[in-house]
């Protein structure tokens, strides 16, 4: 069974994905067509249709290019990128439990899946406190949960974190568990942790994400600010994402030198 377009009122994605499949069947063209068109493969053109995987700036151009439509697509792409997609949070899961390597640039907290139960209560409970947050202990089994399933298969993960990130968010005995458990997971043979001075210009707007899945597309994501995150589908420009954290690495301290930092936090803590 043929898996339909997205409803094109959900996002500018969803209606980019909707018109891509209108305008085929309206030429009466195949799917091998577009893909001569796009340059990729059959299969990532049913993926562009349904919603599934997003175009890229340059496979707008070259669909306006080849069906005269002016800049449709690359204007629809140029709004889409620059606003909020409503999918964002299920897209995210799907990308951090299937994703083969992650590299996590993290600001301002401990991110998961690296969060101890206690620090993401704490978390949690503040999100209580704003109304965000309904139910603290299901939300925190929920993060337990996702965090595990990131984790199995073992895949490589980089984590870079600023100093600023392993603050004070709990009690004393807490946060001693949560850097205790930063440093166990430092000696996994799959996962690296280093510390980035605070000191250091970071040209960085917030914490991103960047994942390599097991077909070797990569994305990325921007976020969370009031509970809003961005999806960064496009090869580009995921990949500008992971050379902003390749740049970012080379001002963090070595992994033997982060290991000493966050024993040194603990002892202060």
């Amino acid at each position: 069974m043929v898996k339909p377009p997205p409803d094109a009122r959900l996002s500018l994605w969803a209606l980019m994905a909707n018109h891509l499949r209108h305008m085929r069947i309206w030429m009466n063209l195949r799917q091998h067509d577009v893909a001569k068109i796009l340059d990729c493969s059959i299969s990532q053109v049913s993926k562009y249709e349904t919603g599934d995987k997003q175009l890229d700036e340059k496979q707008c151009k070259a669909l306006d290019a080849a069906w005269h439509t002016g800049q449709l697509f690359e204007t629809l792409h140029y709004f889409a990128v620059s606003g909020e997609n409503p999918n964002w949070s299920e897209r995210l899961n799907t990308f951090q439990t299937s994703a083969i390597e992650h590299k996590i640039f993290a600001n301002n907290l401990v991110p998961f899946p690296f969060q101890v139960e206690g620090y993401a209560w704490a978390f949690l409970e503040a999100g209580y406190a704003d109304g965000t947050i309904t139910d603290v202990e299901a939300a925190v089994a929920r993060r337990m949960n996702h965090q595990a399933a990131i984790l199995r298969g073992d895949p490589q993960i980089w984590l870079l974190l600023d100093e600023v990130a392993v603050r004070p968010m709990c009690d004393n005995s807490t946060m001693r568990k949560q850097i205790d458990h930063l440093l166990t997971v430092s000696t996994w043979r799959n996962v690296s942790v280093r510390i980035l001075p605070s000191n250091t210009p970071l040209g960085a707007d917030g914490s991103f994400w960047w994942f390599e899945l097991p077909d070797h597309r990569t994305v990325a994501f921007a976020g969370t600010v009031l509970d809003v995150g961005r999806i960064i589908d496009g090869q580009e420009s995921a990949n500008r994402a992971r050379l902003r954290f390749d740049r970012l690495a080379t001002r963090a301290w070595s992994q033997d030198q982060s290991r000493e930092w966050l024993i040194e936090r603990r002892e202060d803590t």
